[in-house]
């Protein structure tokens, strides 16, 4: 990425609990702030649209938003440079969806993975709804209103940025050049980040994770339950330390990198057990954390705050999305001469 000046935008989708785990921190998070730092603009929304798909339980969806709203702001996103907003408070996301669908060829999204992958473990066709099979045309009007010039996105969405750019290519070479292609960044680092059970990617759904906002118990369980060497019997047997979980979590947690180094020789010389790596991974985490969990409290005892802050970055993107939307109803002919 060679631009200097440049404008970012990624959402998060409230469809599992909201609960933050370290590889969301290490794999977006980090990531994200990174770029963030180094852009003009910044869009950071929460997807509560695209939850409709899979959520259909009222309270587990607030529950989730909530979760997702509160641990996010909790990372520090400045609201003075990163335009924090739901993608629900901006009626123009789902009025350029439906205007997208009609430029959009049925092949290109029956491609989706979100569509794909549903076929592929064994659901019908008429067990799929149309929000899922239509999710990439909703997230190309997410991006498009905004012309970011990045999307940074996890590998499993690098196929949605780049249906968005033909989408984009299809409405301008059919009405004019009216969309810029956006760019998707893969963050590599993090971003498969092997869970507790140490065979799958950390997941809530697989219950292998290691969570950011939880309490301190929970959290204490978590690490005490990683997997780490299967052929270490005794905490007197030399163990290995290269792609050991535990280890691979002190390396991006553990902020003294010489306890980490220390612990891996004495770990290889059999001269540390198990339950002491884990313990000051445990010590780790709470320091490395420390300022984000007190934040996320703060907020979470302060609604009107957090209603602030959505409000005022509804405020500061709606104009972009307005001027957007009305550019596309002229090149489409909905603007005529009784246009009001």
């Amino acid at each position: 990425m060679k631009k200097t000046q440049y404008s970012i935008l990624t959402g998060i989708t409230p469809s599992g609990t909201g609960e933050v785990h370290i590889g969301n921190f290490f794999g977006v998070v980090k990531p994200f702030l990174e770029m963030a730092d180094k852009a003009k603009k910044v869009y950071f929304f929460i997807a509560d649209l695209h939850a409709l798909t899979t959520v259909q339980n009222k309270k587990e969806l607030q529950n989730n938003i909530e979760n997702i709203i509160l641990s996010y702001l909790s990372f520090g996103f400045d609201p003075k440079k990163v335009f924090f907003y739901r993608q629900s408070d901006i009626g123009l996301h789902a009025q350029l969806q439906t205007v997208l669908n009609n430029v959009t060829p049925l092949g290109l999204i029956k491609r989706c993975h979100a569509y794909k992958d549903k076929l592929q473990k064994g659901v019908s066709q008429d067990g799929v709804n149309m929000g899922l099979f239509n999710y990439p045309v909703l997230m190309a009007a997410d991006i498009l209103l905004y012309e970011p010039d990045f999307v940074p996105v996890g590998e499993d969405q690098k196929q949605h940025v780049e249906v968005t750019r033909d989408i984009a290519e299809y409405f301008n070479n059919t009405y004019g050049k009216t969309f810029k292609l956006p760019q998707a960044i893969i963050k590599k680092e993090g971003a498969r980040l092997i869970g507790t059970d140490g065979k799958r990617k950390m997941s809530k759904s697989l219950g292998n994770y290691i969570s950011v906002f939880e309490d301190e118990e929970t959290i204490k369980k978590q690490i005490m339950s990683t997997f780490t060497d299967p052929d270490r019997i005794r905490p007197t047997d030399p163990g290995r330390v290269k792609d050991n979980p535990i280890f691979i979590y002190h390396d991006l947690i553990n902020e003294d990198k010489n306890q980490v180094e220390a612990l891996k020789q004495r770990y290889k010389q059999g001269k540390v057990g198990d339950v002491e790596v884990k313990e000051e991974l445990l010590q780790a985490h709470l320091k490395k954390f420390g300022q984000y969990r007190k934040r996320y409290q703060e907020l979470k005892n302060n609604p009107d705050k957090i209603k602030d802050i959505l409000k005022q970055g509804t405020q500061k993107v709606k104009p972009q999305a307005e001027d957007k939307m009305r550019q596309v109803e002229e090149k489409i002919g909905l603007v005529n001469k009784y246009s009001f």
